[in-house]
């Protein structure tokens, strides 16, 4: 997949796809726009159709009182003559009353003295609370909608005491309205089909279920329906299975009319409801992916010929340009658009690599001639080493030799003069070779070098104090030396910067003052590369000197003082200098007049592979 897209041209049908997303999600969003609708929609209808029924119910509960009050005012019942009622009324509820369950008129014995044959569901009125609350009435008594025990029908009772002239109860009559008349009521409304229409009680008891009243009148809602959860909330609209089985929005509302909470829920099939929502959003999705498979169909061919031909020539110019051809040049004229501007300044930074690589090679020229010379001045260095040692020193140990012949054999024949001009020549001679033994020594710090190895400082101090063993118990010198550290160094060279540095703080000490002389040193990270190094520290307490010449006392030959004051040549430091120089490091004195001195050296902890001459 990332291969793919790496191609300037797949790029271009991914910029294609992702400007098409908002689109796409535009499409997406309108059909849950039109579902959310749909949904709404049924909610509406619900309530409408909740609106509906209990204006029917009303209706029909006004009836039925309207035809009890007519029989309680009949002379012949208030005369408790019930000749001839069972066929008369008989025929008028046959006729024009199709949805009385149940029909009778009753003496205060819990006897029906009438009731039509076709309507004669004998109550238990023992166990009928309707009755004996009808019996005690003085106005209509209505027993909300319930299950019928004898019938299994969902239906209300409607009751009515017939009194006599003299106001006294003689005689009860009572109506069962069947709830049959919702179920084609439901079937009437034209009903998408799928659609289900329900009655619930306000115990959660179905009364009423259309398309399948038979089968789930008069059971509770099932616990784990979306229905029972619908039926809990009492309003709003939910997605689930219903009792069909089929995915449905359902949506309740409470129907009046009755002594008694009613709901009426309405569920219709998503696969209806949603229709043209889906019919719809499929439509514009396809329509829109065409219209992108167009667009891609033509980005694909007129990108080759517009952009992607112009970038090939620029990837192959720039192929030849890494492979080393700085002549190459992308052949695109520059007023072609954006890819115009690319190749000109491809062009321009090929001229550029090719003067830069003209200006190297000349460097490289240069350096090369650079080189050879300090080779060649690396050879003098050699050659002045070796005439040093045996050119210089032979002719130099003769004349030491001879010296002290003439001095042991002839002196007694010199006067004075002659005496002191032979001690003269023997100091000359000494001077002479002490000066050819130190220069000896600060060429040999690069022409004699050693690798570099682990050095433990503690053993390389420990060694140096011991040389110098006679120098500090004849001076009482005082030296504290800490725990010091483990470096990658040339053990040799070490071993003479540390007895350089020490030797010259037991040689300057304040007159009449043993030297005291501190060394320490600790590895401290480098903030900037995060290498590794060493500082380490001798410092004493000896004359010191002007910080002005914090520079020329690492010079060869430089000294502060003069021979009779203070022996040497002035070389100490200089090979010091040099030997750190040599170890990749710095040098630094800091000091004034009368206070003492303080050598700073950094070193690196490990040396990098150039230097140590590692693989």
């Amino acid at each position: 997949m990332v291969n793919f897209f790496s191609s300037l041209r797949s790029r271009l049908i991914l910029l294609v796809i992702l400007t098409s997303i908002p689109g796409i999600i535009f499409l997406v969003q309108t059909g849950l726009y039109q579902r959310d609708h749909a949904m709404q929609a049924t909610e509406a209808e619900v309530i409408h159709l909740a609106r509906v029924a209990s204006n029917v119910q009303s209706v029909m509960v006004t009836n039925v009182k309207s035809f009890l009050l007519t029989l309680a005012h009949l002379p012949t019942l208030r005369n408790g003559d019930l000749t001839g009622c069972q066929g008369t009324y008989s025929h008028l509820v046959e006729e024009h009353f199709q949805y009385f369950s149940s029909f009778y008129i009753a003496d205060l014995q819990k006897n029906i003295l009438c009731s039509p044959p076709t309507l004669n569901d004998t109550p238990d009125f023992e166990e009928c609370h309707h009755y004996s609350n009808l019996v005690q009435a003085n106005d209509f008594v209505i027993n909300g909608y319930h299950i019928c025990k004898n019938t299994g029908k969902s239906v209300i009772s409607i009751g009515y005491p017939i009194k006599n002239v003299e106001d006294e109860t003689i005689l009860v009559s009572n109506i069962s309205l069947d709830l049959i008349w919702f179920y084609d009521f439901a079937a009437d409304t034209g009903l998408t089909e799928g659609t289900e229409l329900i009655i619930i009680d306000e115990e959660g008891t179905i009364l009423s279920h259309y398309p399948d009243n038979e089968r789930w009148r008069g059971y509770p809602l099932p616990s784990n329906s979306v229905l029972a959860s619908l039926f809990e909330q009492k309003d709003g609209v939910l997605i689930g299975t219903g009792l069909s089985g089929e995915e449905s929005i359902f949506a309740i509302s409470p129907m009046n009319g009755t002594t008694q909470q009613l709901y009426v829920a309405l569920g219709m099939p998503t696969r209806i409801a949603f229709a043209t929502a889906n019919q719809t959003m499929w439509r514009n999705l396809g329509i829109l992916l065409a219209v992108m498979a167009v667009v891609i169909t033509l980005m694909w061919f007129l990108g080759e010929a517009l952009i992607v031909k112009q970038a090939q020539t620029l990837v192959q110019a720039t192929g030849k340009l890494a492979s080393g051809d700085l002549s190459v040049r992308s052949g695109i004229n520059y007023k072609t658009g954006e890819l115009g501007q690319l190749a000109e300044a491809f062009d321009q930074m090929a001229a550029d690599l090719a003067l830069r690589e003209a200006e190297r090679d000349r460097n490289e020229a240069e350096l090369a001639d650079y080189t050879h010379e300090l080779e060649i001045t690396n050879q003098e260095l050699r050659d002045f080493t070796n005439i040093a040692s045996h050119d210089l020193q032979e002719p130099l140990r003769k004349i030491q030799t001879f010296g002290e012949l003439l001095q042991e054999r002839s002196i007694q024949n010199l006067d004075p003069r002659g005496v002191d001009y032979i001690r003269r020549m023997q100091a000359a001679a000494q001077r002479m070779q002490i000066l050819i033994d130190e220069l000896l020594a600060y060429s040999r710090v690069t022409t004699k070098a050693r690798p570099f190895i682990n050095v433990d400082l503690n053993r390389v101090v420990k060694q140096v104090l011991s040389d110098l063993d006679w120098q500090i118990e004849q001076k009482q010198a005082d030296i504290q030396v800490q725990e010091l550290p483990f470096i990658e160094a040339d053990l040799v060279q070490i071993t003479q910067l540390m007895q350089n540095l020490i030797s010259n703080a037991l040689k300057f000490h304040k007159p009449n003052y043993p030297p005291m002389i501190r060394i320490y040193g600790q590895i401290i990270p480098d903030a900037h590369n995060g290498n590794k190094h060493l500082e380490l520290i001798v410092e004493d307490e000896g004359i010191g000197f002007n910080e002005k010449y914090c520079d020329r006392i690492f010079q060869p030959f430089q000294r502060l003082h003069g021979r009779k004051e203070y022996e040497g040549v002035g070389m100490g430091l200089a090979i010091c200098r040099k030997i750190v120089d040599r170890h990749g490091g710095h040098i630094i004195a800091v000091s004034k007049e009368g206070q003492g001195a303080r050598f700073i050296i950094r070193l690196p902890e490990m040396q990098p592979n150039e230097r140590a001459g590692k693989e």
